[in-house]
């Protein structure tokens, strides 16, 4: 937990990683600080800051959590148990996306067990985990990367906020407050920029680091935001959220799952690729 606030500067980016609250997240390290009896970080108006104590013991955590992870493989290996996957994803595309799918793979492959795991390390070649749903262009050192969806983007917002403040044309979603996630700076300039629109400023953006928040906030008619369809499929379909607009914003980032080029991919992973693929051809983007 402090090595994942301690890579993310974040608690709440701590927090989506290891699927756990960002009040969980806070408490964990609290305690660490008041077991230590220093102060690990400084609380700052973007996030944290690691203290001088904070790096000195980042410094001596990273290299142990190098070690158990090593561990891990090798009693794996001993184990040579491939029909569990360790699945590590962040929490919004499991709760908005695979979850809701996760029955059908069941019914097909009963004798394999899918296990969501907390992402300990970056390093696809650790063995902490089988494979990976991960948010970038596809081009990872290490790994094979197999795109799933999310390079279509969709301006969406409240019925109830869009009828308080119709948006007729493109000049009309500067009246809105504008959501955003950290992961896709700058998408709101792009999307004006594209519709020839002055007058943006990028000062008045509310910037989010979990989609499991944005969302919420889209729907309580906080603003609007741009986002992957496929993580508001249900929202759309029960009139929670509408689309601003029906043509997509392209990105060249996306979802892919990815897992190690060195290891041989289990008959377990290969099944479930394969149903994923299948399942992200079929999901409306």
């Amino acid at each position: 937990m402090f090595d994942a606030a301690a890579r993310h500067l974040s608690c709440s980016r701590a927090a989506e990683e290891l699927c756990l609250t960002q009040s969980a997240v806070s408490k964990q390290i609290h305690a660490l600080e008041e077991h230590l009896g220093l102060p690990l970080f400084n609380r700052v108006h973007h996030g944290l800051e690691l203290t001088l104590a904070g790096q000195i013991y980042w410094d001596a955590v990273k290299p142990a959590l190098a070690l158990l992870a090593e561990g891990t493989t090798r009693i794996r290996a001993l184990r040579a148990d491939d029909r569990v996957i360790h699945l590590g994803l962040p929490a919004a595309v499991g709760q908005k996306w695979l979850i809701p799918r996760l029955a059908g793979f069941n019914r097909r492959h009963p004798d394999i067990n899918v296990e969501f795991t907390p992402r300990l390390t970056h390093d696809a070649k650790s063995g902490a985990l089988t494979a990976e749903i991960r948010f970038g262009r596809g081009k990872w050192p290490g790994v094979r990367a197999h795109y799933l969806l999310g390079r279509e983007l969709y301006a969406v917002g409240s019925p109830a906020l869009l009828k308080q403040m119709p948006v007729e044309q493109p000049a009309d979603v500067l009246r809105h407050r504008l959501l955003e996630h950290i992961e896709l700076p700058n998408i709101w300039e792009r999307w004006f920029a594209g519709h020839g629109v002055a007058g943006y400023d990028a000062r008045l953006i509310q910037k989010y680091e979990q989609y499991t928040l944005m969302i919420p906030a889209l729907t309580a008619g906080l603003g609007v935001g741009i986002l992957p369809r496929f993580l508001v499929e249900e929202e759309l379909r029960r009139r929670k959220l509408v689309l601003l607009e029906k043509e997509a914003l392209r990105s060249d980032y996306g979802y892919y799952l990815v897992h190690a080029k060195d290891r041989k991919a289990s008959d377990a992973l290969e099944h479930f690729t394969r149903w994923l693929l299948a399942e992200a051809k079929h999901t409306p983007v």
